[in-house]
């Protein structure tokens, strides 16, 4: 038999669920009946195409569900300008893809790689340090009640593993920098290190070898320190001398 503290918890948990839903319908309600947009207003896809700058009103673009005024950049993004096509609508996707042009436009992204998704990382920072967030956008990224969907979720986490795996590339280089390179017609190509190259200053310049990062199937030039010169996934140059800060390699 059931223990009434767990029947009066279970209770508890369904009344919670319930009134959760009533106070976003509750929210919804104010929203569809009030003028004033704010973060939290809530766009169906037609009224944003209202919002396209063809019959004199605000021109308005979402991404990724996050619909910002954009009327400040009309010189882009009016009528007849080179980012009009992203006006009244989400398209997400064309702003990794460069087309402008597809008559229709598309908000799925989750088959970009990680690069990409960086990308989109910083087109999303762009727009909320330049332009108001005016609402959100129902639909693949948004619920009628405002509510993340599990699929911007799941992007979301995309873009966070993404970020970190740059993160990770970056230390990567700053502890094996990239050698200078240069190729000439009659000598080949000459590696080389300096205390700068790579564009990463430090106070060593490192050997030239062979660096092969994890998961990659060929290796780069990197700028070994001598702390880390017998590590497995180093080698030397075939024919250069290994204390030589310069290298003539076959390409």
């Amino acid at each position: 038999m059931l223990k009434p503290l767990f029947l009066l918890g279970l209770l508890g948990l369904i009344l919670s669920f319930y009134l959760s839903d009533i106070y976003y319908s509750f929210q919804r309600i104010l929203n569809l009946n009030s003028n004033k947009q704010g973060p939290n207003y809530l766009f169906t896809s037609e009224e944003l195409a209202t919002f396209d700058g063809t019959n004199g009103m605000f021109l308005y673009l979402s991404i990724m569900g996050q619909v910002y005024n954009v009327t400040d950049g009309l010189k882009h993004y009016g009528v007849g300008e080179p980012y009009h096509f992203f006006v009244g609508k989400d398209a997400t996707r064309h702003f990794i893809t460069g087309d402008f042009e597809n008559e229709y436009s598309r908000d799925d992204v989750d088959d970009l790689d990680q690069n990409q998704l960086r990308s989109l990382n910083n087109w999303l920072k762009f727009y909320k340090s330049t332009y108001k967030r005016v609402g959100k956008l129902m639909g693949r990224y948004f619920d009628e009640f405002g509510r993340l969907t599990p699929y911007a979720r799941e992007i979301k986490k995309l873009i966070k593993e993404a970020e970190k795996s740059e993160e990770s590339n970056q230390t990567d280089k700053r502890k094996f920098p990239p050698c200078n390179i240069e190729w000439d017609a009659v000598k080949g190509s000459r590696v080389w290190c300096t205390n700068k190259s790579g564009g990463i200053e430090r106070t060593w310049a490192g050997k030239p070898r062979q660096y092969y990062e994890a998961g990659s199937k060929s290796f780069r030039c990197a700028c070994i320190s001598e702390e880390n010169k017998g590590l497995g996934t180093i080698k030397e140059y075939s024919g250069c001398d290994s204390d030589s800060d310069s290298c003539f390699i076959k390409t």
